[in-house]
């Protein structure tokens, strides 16, 4: 792995790292970007001495909030040491869950170790579609009940949705839902075509800018009831210009890292460019070092296609995993999703649908 001194001093550590601690799942999630799944073995799951290991060397590094995943982090036998030692140390916990694992001893353990929140997603308000989706039938009934169960104990829940070509009209209808169920906020997260995921199912760049002004619309709606969120770099586009400066984009490789099951460090959930190893390089070498890192945080002269040009570079920057998944393996190209400055979105002939993560 090639290294090089950041010169980027405010990035010192992610604010937010998600550690999918195991691949095993009970669904299969036709948009799952871990290819997570039931046949997944956890031969690759860090022992439990490092895993420890990997959490304290978070802390050190000056990571702020840890989200657990997976596939489903529930099914992981040492589930509770890990969440445990990880609130232990001071890090906000976040866990992310299909709903399926959360009895109501689970539910109450989740409470009692302090965890701060659990997102639990849904794809529609409509049970067949979600179950579809998720290819688990049942899943959505398990899920509606995990929601309740969290908000009867005293748990903060954030429901999440990610809108694809087959569910992208259903978002207001799971946040009056999540609504009417107790939950505290909603979190839109975008689709970026990786691991199982299709570039079929990503929506066309109106539609995406559609679902954000709807989103934003909602969020006004809802205000001192629930709170509305997303998670899509180009938001930045869509505010004012006083609150646009406050906006740094995408977060891939500044605010943000992923862990995969076996210590390999990417820059973000959706992007399986691996720029690491935490058991064999350490995390904070990682993240102080790695070329790939320096360039997404600079952006300027490294970025290339319609950001590079764009005059939003850096209060946007485009998403890196679109990118990623649009140009056959690029993560410094174009994004094909942006609404302002659009490219076509597909240049090279014989690109994958969904890549596969490196593990």
């Amino acid at each position: 792995m090639p290294h090089i001194a950041s010169p980027l001093k405010q990035f010192t550590a992610p604010l937010y790292v998600a550690w999918e601690i195991t691949h095993r799942c009970n669904a299969r999630c036709v948009h799952c970007y871990s290819a997570s799944g039931p046949d997944c073995v956890a031969d690759e799951d860090l022992p439990l001495a490092q895993a420890l290991d990997l959490i304290d060397q978070l802390v050190e590094a000056g990571v702020l909030v840890l989200a657990f995943s997976g596939g489903e982090p529930l099914l992981h036998p040492r589930w509770r040491e890990l969440v445990g030692h990880a609130v232990g140390r001071g890090l906000s916990v976040n866990v992310g869950s299909n709903g399926s694992c959360i009895n109501e001893a689970n539910a109450r353990a989740l409470k009692d170790m302090g965890v701060k929140s659990v997102t639990i997603s849904l794809d529609s308000h409509d049970a067949a579609i979600h179950d579809r989706f998720r290819q688990l039938e049942g899943l959505h009934g398990r899920a509606l009940t995990a929601i309740r169960r969290l908000v009867e104990v005293g748990v903060r829940v954030v429901v999440g949705f990610t809108p694809t070509r087959i569910n992208w009209c259903d978002g207001r209808k799971v946040i009056d839902l999540a609504h009417r169920l107790g939950a505290d906020a909603v979190n839109l997260s975008e689709y970026v075509p990786a691991g199982r995921g299709a570039l079929t199912l990503a929506l066309s760049p109106n539609e995406l800018h559609q679902v954000l002004q709807e989103w934003m619309q909602a969020r006004q709606e809802y205000q001192g009831r629930m709170e509305i969120m997303w998670h899509d770099c180009r938001v930045g586009l869509l505010v004012p210009e006083a609150e646009r400066r406050e906006y740094l984009g995408c977060g891939a490789g500044r605010l943000v890292a992923r862990i995969l099951p076996d210590g390999t460090v990417t820059p973000c959930v959706f992007l399986p460019t691996a720029v690491g190893n935490i058991v064999s390089d350490g995390f904070r070498n990682v993240w102080d070092r790695s070329v790939l890192l320096r360039q997404f945080r600079e952006r300027a002269g490294h970025i290339g296609g319609n950001c590079g040009a764009c005059d939003h570079l850096h209060t946007c920057g485009g998403c890196r995993a679109v990118a990623y998944a649009y140009s056959g393996g690029n993560p410094l190209a174009g994004d094909p999703h942006c609404w302002v400055t659009q490219m076509a979105p597909c240049d090279a002939p014989g690109l994958a649908h969904g890549e596969a993560l490196p593990v």
